[in-house]
């Protein structure tokens, strides 16, 4: 089972090369998932930037303290992805949602990797 894991948090070399060098784009890194997430909930098409800016305020917030109690739950100054499971444990909404989306991703690795393993005809 944790073999299995560590494959789970593997990181793809195709999203290591989507990644934006440009500063600005770190800056405002979740204001589009932000956008679209305020408007599914309700919300105006193009909300307010006040409110994505307080929103990404929060948000990293909460993913800034996560990861900093991961660090202490764990190996010293060591993030691990099992630490956070362990943090999120006694949440059943979060912690389904994560193994959820952990194994989609695994899913998606085979599935493209099968995809390249298929040689052309």
């Amino acid at each position: 089972m944790m073999e299995d894991d560590e494959d789970l948090f593997s990181s793809d070399a195709e999203d290591d090369k989507e990644k934006s060098t440009n500063p600005e784009d770190k800056k405002h890194a979740l204001r589009k998932d932000l956008r679209t997430m305020v408007y599914g909930f309700g919300d105006d098409k193009e909300p307010y930037d006040k409110t994505l800016d307080v929103l990404e305020a929060i948000v990293l917030n909460y993913i800034k303290e996560l990861c900093q109690l991961a660090m202490k739950v764990g190996k010293p100054d060591r993030l691990a992805l099992e630490d956070i499971h362990y943090l999120i444990r006694r949440d059943p909404k979060k912690f389904s949602r994560v193994k959820d989306l952990l194994s989609m991703s695994e899913e998606l690795k085979k599935a493209r990797k099968q995809f390249e393993d298929v040689k052309p005809i």
